[in-house]
């Protein structure tokens, strides 16, 4: 294992996969189903698994960022390759989309058939949700990147926590002055969530700071503060709640959680399950998959007939989800891995022509 390789952020981004396709899974259950659906309320807000996602990535920017400030070269290498990391498995699978609105319209989602493909493609900020309506995490991701970017370029690693509170508090100033009238990319620039970003960020630059004896309270903290958020929002039955509230309930835990154990990982060597590994592995697949199978099997299930009693809710809501992890991974074997493979063979080949210089 090597010093940037966390197999405890896979096991969470396996986590916070699962809970977004359990959250789309519920909507479905809750549409076609003709009984009570056994997917509990509190999964209503399981898209709190994209909170976690981002807490996750600032994580990771920082850790793989370490060592390359103060260079425009690393920032453009850094853009190019969260670039490819990022964008071709979404145009894929956008692609899908307008495949489906110029086929099989019925088959689409009519709200965003007035969306511009282009912007959809670019992942610019749009008045709705992007084609592929899961890529609206995407475009706050982009965001975070073009940020961190312009930090490697022109900041010395030394500034990196004041850039990121001094970023915080910015967020903020800008939320308040701008409200919810402010353009679509306004709208992300100063949107909370991206206070999860700089949460990670943080805790990857300090998580070697804490402990290594108060790595699992701060880890059980963080799993009993995010299940709380869950619970209090289910009790309620609250409608969604905004960015700020996301930021505060989910996103803090989630960093806390994510702190404690990439430290308790180092302290103690865990085993962790394979198969949550390999899930973990395959979460970006998956998330961006899920909206697809989950869609088919509920018209299919409707069709079917069987959803008229529990023992058939339960018998879709295991077989869906576990569709939806087989088609993660099969995807992720035959679509993200070869891109990926692609991109590094493709980097080995300039390397070796002097054309770039690591």
């Amino acid at each position: 294992m090597t010093s940037r390789t966390f197999h405890s952020v896979q096991a969470l981004r396996a986590i916070a996969a699962l809970l977004v396709v359990v959250f789309h899974l519920q909507i479905v259950e809750q549409k076609y189903s003709a009984t009570t659906p056994l997917i509990p309320t509190l999964m209503r807000y399981a898209d709190s698994g994209v909170d976690l996602f981002f807490v996750l990535s600032g994580f990771v920017m920082t850790t793989i960022a370490a060592g390359s400030y103060g260079s425009p070269h690393n920032a453009g290498r850094f853009l190019l390759r969260r670039c490819w990391r990022v964008l071709p498995l979404y145009w894929l699978y956008t692609s899908v989309v307008v495949a489906l609105m110029l086929l099989a319209p019925g088959m689409a989602n009519s709200s965003y058939q007035d969306q511009s493909i282009v912007a959809s493609y670019l992942l610019w900020p749009q008045s709705q949700l992007p084609l592929l309506t899961v890529g609206w995490t995407l475009i706050h991701e982009m965001f975070f990147y073009l940020v961190m970017a312009g930090m490697i370029a022109f900041a010395r690693e030394s500034l990196l926590p004041w850039l990121l509170l001094g970023w915080a508090v910015l967020t903020l100033c800008a939320q308040q002055l701008l409200g919810p009238a402010a353009a679509p990319w306004q709208l992300v620039t100063s949107s909370p969530l991206t206070l999860e970003f700089i949460a990670g960020a943080l805790v990857g630059l300090y998580w070697q700071r804490l402990p290594a004896g108060l790595a699992l309270p701060v880890a059980g903290l963080g799993a009993a503060g995010f299940l709380s958020t869950l619970l209090i929002l289910a009790g309620l039955d609250a409608a969604a709640p905004s960015a700020a509230l996301r930021a505060l309930g989910f996103g803090l835990p989630a960093a806390l959680l994510t702190l404690g154990l990439v430290r308790w990982e180092r302290a103690s060597a865990p085993v962790l399950p394979p198969a949550l590994l390999r899930i973990g592995d395959s979460s970006y697949s998956l998330y961006l998959s899920h909206v697809f199978v989950i869609s088919a099997a509920g018209r299919l299930w409707q069709k079917s007939g069987w959803n008229s009693t529990t023992w058939q809710s339960g018998l879709f809501v295991l077989l869906t989800l576990l569709a939806c992890v087989g088609a993660g991974l099969v995807s992720w074997r035959l679509l993200e891995q070869p891109l990926q493979k692609l991109s590094s063979l493709r980097r080995r080949r300039a390397q070796a022509s002097g054309i770039v210089a690591e």
